[in-house]
């Protein structure tokens, strides 16, 4: 009796990226649907490097690989060697309305520094954003401390003007 080399079953899916992880900068899963259902696929490592474009959620891609099984069989893994672009996910006409929200510090120090002022500043200005007060950022002598979502942009000694530039730029 010889032994052999067992190949695992090969899979050839087409479908929407539900989602992206990452590791190290480099995509690690997408998160497949198909006409099927959802699919977790793991790229090989060779071809997250070779990637020219990393995959966007809304993207259709087709992907082709192994599938193998994992603790005894109840788990298969999907593990993607070539992908193609179908088609990219086009960005919403209205992206730059995105609301952002912003957070505000309203600890002492902070509102010794302007946070109040800057508050009522952003209010009066009617920007597509909504205020939101915090606790301390750990900013207190480089207030007032703020934080732009969903950019996650930390700002201290923050001031109207830089809030509206972030929120109203279009690489933002």
């Amino acid at each position: 009796m010889g032994l052999g080399v067992i190949d695992s079953p090969a899979f050839s899916l087409e479908g929407t990226v539900a989602e992206v992880f990452y590791k190290k900068g480099l995509p690690k899963v997408v998160l497949l649907k198909t006409a099927t259902g959802t699919v977790w696929i793991k790229l090989e490592k060779s071809l997250r490097r070779e990637l020219a474009q990393p995959p966007k959620v809304g993207d259709r891609l087709r992907l082709e690989g192994t599938i193998s099984d994992k603790y005894d069989g109840w788990v298969k893994q999907y593990k993607a060697s070539h992908l193609e672009f179908v088609a990219t996910a086009q960005p919403p006409a209205a992206k730059r309305s995105q609301f952002c929200r912003v957070l505000i510090c309203q600890k002492s120090s902070c509102c010794r520094r302007g946070a109040k002022e800057l508050w009522q500043e952003l209010e009066a200005q009617q920007l597509p954003i909504a205020l939101k007060a915090t606790g301390c950022m750990g900013e207190c002598k480089r207030g007032p401390a703020v934080v732009i979502l969903p950019h996650k942009k930390r700002l201290t000694r923050a001031n109207a003007q830089q809030i509206r530039e972030l929120v109203c730029s279009p690489e933002a």
